[in-house]
């Protein structure tokens, strides 16, 4: 009957928007009521565990032309089931299966996150399947952790193939269609029969007539086939059931059965699929942890997505926080909150810990079982070792606990929140069960240490969190998450605490621009209580201040970091700090106008407050900028420099006073070196090791732009020797320490072995090192370093002989790096006939 009433109102996929244009229709024909609500309940849209009334079917019969429902079972039920079959053909079989994809289609599409039309068309999703159906495959599966898009991805393939008007069938259903099966007592495949048109003793002769089926294949698809669907019992009964279907057609190439399911299912029941391995076919696995070949977003198809949203929008979006919403779930929570006005332009190193908040605020606070959640989430981690990095935890020790928060730990499996993976053998039981991402696990740890500590962001949450983390990657995103509490609930006064976390000169960089971001918003947001608007009418405590200062956290977006600064009160002596900062950051990313405008804020203070440092630092910024716009060398700068070395000062200042003066020193070796005077930076550089060699507070990093900045001079000079040496001592400790090092200490460690394969006659590394250099310069801004080595390079006869096409290439950037930077090629020419005389 339902599907009579569609046939006369022509509607072929019925959605729920169409139901109040059909109860209009019904009235016009019959002049009988049936509300939207009801026809709702009929389709399957609202939930009703009443049948439809006798008065509902009657009227629908009567739209249909019959007298009634009686009449319309009576005439039904006239011709025997076989003759209903024994026209069936591929191309009935065809129509049946289509009206079941296209309602299935439909519902979800309706279902995505972002309207469907602005989503777009995965590749990976095509490779696959030309991979697939190119093999002696019968089955496929995609396999991913919830919100990766594996179902808007091939729901955007099945419509291409529809659309292709190809022979081939498509039947495609979700798991909640299996669920309902099982629910009915009906076998699988004798459901799948009827539902093409088939009784249940027919045979099936239309899907094996190769002349009828002319070459066409029948794909067999169903989306989301994970056991949270199901209690333990059904999912083993529905997979049997499937496995049986597999195993009957598996010997005939016109069968295609496609699965999506997420990883962890895969994991746990692939022993019960795969036992005909050589006929699944399981794509390109992307993450081997997790068994996953759907990847996620890449910046191109980031790029596509927004320009389908907002076409009228250019999104320019930085490679660390694209890679924060290449995660189509987190991309469809963003979306949800600007569909109005999208645009990636503003996104910042904050949006992606908001949008978790939405996402566990939605699905772990406000959903069923909240309190259970909650509980077992903070019992979960009670249960982990952070020291030794055990994270996931064993189901069989943890068991009781589950079973305590049974229906809560079901919720937080069906969400993806949490996981289990069996990776039992025969020699041992062991299934592991573990959150969903590292997002989730970071949040969770969190809100436990945070519970531990009364709420308070203070001196013993920092303690807590240095003792419970060794070298983890999981300790910083954990703070970030202190620190996002510590702002929504007024505590940023204790932000001056964050120069006592351990953290390594990267990690210490990342949360530099994270509190930059945030503390940007903190300022700007129209919402604040007084308290934190209050908090920028004041003077930086010294203890954030100078947190904020190293050379080694140089990036594209440390300038925004350090103009928060200048939102507060600041005394002039750390203004002037802090416009020293940022105009050293125009140096190394070659903003000459920037550059100009520093000078200009610097030169406005009194003469006094310079006379603070060691080494002026607007004599430093004076002769690189002389040096930079008219190539003139500024002797009173080399004086001071001089000076500094034969009387360098005394041991005694201040933490803070050393912290300032230690950016002053980078900056003056850097300018001895732009200005190719290496007999004096390495004087310079001798006297610095003496003026901290008894100081503790000097850090890795501050030591590695000392050995960077005295290698430079080596090489200048042609100290072949002590460069080789250099190198040796850096690249060793490079292997061992990488995750240690900045994007600007890896771009100086990768200009540092250009000019090493350079003096060692190592040609053929040159191109390698140098891709390396512009991939990590770009990321950090750090231009500087390579206008000097495509300099250096430029100036190898050797090199331009033995690849004129790398030289050429070199050639081109080089030129295009000094028109961008509006810097005069002549000062370089001059450079190069001078370099005889630096001594």
């Amino acid at each position: 009957m339902k599907s009579r009433v569609l046939t006369n109102a022509n509607i072929r996929s019925i959605t729920p928007g169409d139901c109040k244009a059909l109860a209009l229709q019904i009235y016009n024909k019959t002049k009988l009521t049936v509300s939207e609500t009801t026809l709702k309940r009929v389709y399957g849209f609202a939930y009703s565990k009443f049948k439809p009334s006798l008065f509902t079917i009657d009227v629908l019969a009567k739209y249909c032309g019959f007298a009634g429902w009686d009449d319309f079972c009576d005439q039904e039920s006239v011709p025997s089931e076989k003759s209903q079959n024994e026209h069936v053909d591929w191309k009935t079989l065809s129509n049946n299966a289509a009206k079941i994809t296209h309602f299935t289609l439909q519902a979800l599409k309706n279902r995505s996150g972002i309207p469907f039309n602005q989503t777009i068309r995965r590749k990976f999703i095509n490779d696959h399947f030309d991979e697939f159906l190119r093999g002696d495959y019968t089955a496929t599966v995609f396999t991913a952790p919830s919100g990766y898009g594996k179902t808007i991805g091939l729901c955007h393939w099945i419509d291409e193939k529809l659309e292709s008007n190809s022979n081939d069938i498509i039947l495609f259903f979700s798991s909640s269609a299996l669920m309902n099966v099982f629910l009915s007592g009906r076998d699988l495949n004798d459901w799948l029969l009827a539902l093409l048109g088939y009784s249940h003793e027919e045979d099936i002769e239309a899907l094996f007539d190769i002349n009828k089926r002319n070459g066409g294949k029948f794909y067999l698809i169903i989306d989301g086939f994970d056991e949270h669907m199901f209690k333990n019992d059904q999912f083993e009964l529905v997979l049997n059931q499937l496995m049986d279907i597999f195993s009957f057609y598996q010997s005939h190439e016109w069968f295609k059965l496609v699965l999506t399911m997420r990883s962890a299912n895969w994991i746990n029941n692939k022993h019960n699929m795969e036992f005909g391995l050589n006929n699944w076919f399981t794509g390109f696995i992307t993450d081997h942890d997790l068994t996953t070949n759907v990847p996620l977003f890449n910046i191109q198809e980031i790029r596509e997505l927004c320009r389908t949203i907002n076409p009228g929008i250019q999104n320019f979006i930085a490679i660390d926080v694209a890679n924060n919403f290449n995660h189509p779930l987190y991309f469809q929570f963003y979306y949800k909150q600007h569909k109005n006005n999208f645009s990636l332009n503003n996104i910042d190193h904050i949006c992606i810990y908001e949008l978790i908040s939405i996402f566990i605020l939605n699905k772990v606070y406000l959903g069923h079982y909240a309190t259970e959640k909650i509980l077992l989430l903070k019992e979960l981690v009670d249960e982990m070792d952070f020291k030794n990095g055990i994270y996931e935890l064993d189901k069989f020790r943890c068991n009781d606990l589950l079973k305590q928060y049974s229906h809560a730990y079901n919720e937080l499996l069906s969400i993806g929140f949490l996981r289990e993976v069996n990776s039992s053998n025969d020699f041992q039981f062991k299934t592991l069960v573990q959150f969903g991402s590292n997002n989730f696990l970071e949040f969770t740890i969190a809100r436990k240490l945070l519970l531990e500590n009364n709420q308070r962001f203070d001196q013993n949450l920092i303690k807590s969190i240095n003792n419970a983390f060794n070298e983890s990657e999981h300790k910083l995103p954990v703070i970030k998450w202190c620190v996002i509490h510590a702002v929504k609930n007024g505590q940023q006064e204790s932000f001056e605490l964050l120069a006592q976390t351990a953290l390594n000169p990267k990690e210490k960089s990342e949360l530099i621009l994270f509190l930059g971001d945030l503390l940007q918003r903190v300022c700007f947001a129209s919402n604040n209580p007084e308290t934190t608007a209050n908090y920028f009418k004041q003077d930086c405590g010294d203890g954030l201040f100078y947190y904020f200062f190293g050379i080694e956290m140089v990036h594209v977006d440390y300038k925004k970091a350090l103009q928060t600064l200048l939102k507060f009160e600041l005394s002039d002596h750390k203004k002037v700090l802090t416009y020293t900062a940022l105009a050293t950051i125009a140096i190394l990313q070659l903003e000459i106008k920037q550059l100009e405008d520093c000078l200009a804020k610097l030169k406005s203070f009194p003469q006094h407050y310079f006379q603070q440092f060691a080494i002026n630092p607007l004599h430093c910024l004076n002769a690189i900028y002389q040096y930079f716009k008219y190539g003139m060398i500024r002797k009173d700068f080399f004086a001071e420099v001089t000076r500094f070395y034969f009387n360098p000062p005394k041991q005694g200042e201040s933490m803070y006073d050393k912290k300032a003066n230690d950016l002053v020193y980078l900056l003056a070796a850097y300018a001895t070196f732009i200005c190719q005077k290496p007999i004096k930076t390495l004087r310079f550089v001798n006297a610095l090791n003496k003026v901290n060699k008894t100081s503790a507070e000097t850090s890795f990093a501050y030591n590695y732009f000392l050995k960077i900045a005295a290698s430079d001079a080596h090489f200048v000079l042609d100290n072949k020797t002590e460069l080789l040496n250099s190198n040796n001592t850096i690249s060793a400790s490079y292997k061992q320490e990488e995750y240690l090092y900045t994007p600007f200490m890896k771009s100086l460690f990768y200009d540092l072995k250009v000019k090493n394969a350079i003096i060692s006659d190592d040609y053929s590394a040159i191109n390698g090192y140098l891709n390396c250099l512009n991939q990590v310069s770009d990321e950090s801004g750090n231009r500087l370093s390579k206008l000097f080595i495509y300099f250096t390079v430029l100036n190898n006869e050797q090199l331009m002989n033995l690849d004129p096409q790398l030289y050429k290439q070199i050639s081109y950037n080089h030129a295009k790096l000094l028109r961008e930077s509006s810097l005069s090629p002549d000062i370089f020419v001059k450079q190069k006939r001078t370099d005889t005389n630096v001594l």
